[in-house]
C-alpha cells in the first residue's frame, strides 16, 4: 500500500513529463516506493502500474532490470 504522501511525490514526478508520457516517471515512482517500504513488492509494482496506467509486466521489467531496486526486504 502506497501512502498518500508518496502519491503526492508521484504527482510531482509525473508533472515533469507530458500528460501522455507519464510512464516515463516509473523509475522515480519505484524509487519513492522503495524509500517508503524498503523494497519493491509485487503489490507495489501493481500499485505503481495502476497509478501510471501501464501494464504490471512493464513495471516488473524495470524492477528486475535495474539492480538498485530490491525485491525482498533487506
Amino acid at each position: 500500500m502506497i501512502s498518500e504522501e508518496s502519491k503526492a511525490r508521484f504527482d510531482r514526478e509525473v508533472a515533469k513529463y507530458p500528460a501522455d508520457q507519464k510512464q516515463s516517471a516509473v523509475m522515480a515512482c519505484l524509487s519513492i516506493a522503495q524509500q517508503e517500504q524498503g523494497y519493491i513488492s509485487e503489490s507495489t509494482e501493481r500499485d505503481v502500474a495502476q497509478y501510471l496506467g501501464m501494464p504490471v509486466m512493464a513495471v516488473h521489467e524495470v524492477t528486475t532490470f535495474y539492480n538498485m531496486y530490491k525485491q525482498r526486504p533487506v
